[in-house]
């Protein structure tokens, strides 16, 4: 039978998972260039176009693979 500690752990982990749920995801600030092929962009635009976001986002989920 589970004890005080293992209730408390078990509702703390609940409580973590729902914080992550809910959290905004991060998302990288526009600097007039585009972050993945570095061209020159309109203030607020992140990316030339869909091709280089979608190669942006796979670089950096290749780099978080490799760390």
């Amino acid at each position: 039978m589970p004890d005080t500690v293992d209730l408390a752990q078990v509702q703390n982990e609940r409580l973590n998972q729902a914080a992550l749920a809910l959290r905004k995801p991060v998302a990288p600030e526009a600097t007039g260039r585009c972050l993945n092929c570095c061209e020159p962009l309109p203030d607020g635009q992140r990316w030339c176009d869909a091709d280089c976001r979608d190669d942006w986002q796979k670089t950096i989920a290749r780099r978080q693979l490799d760390s």
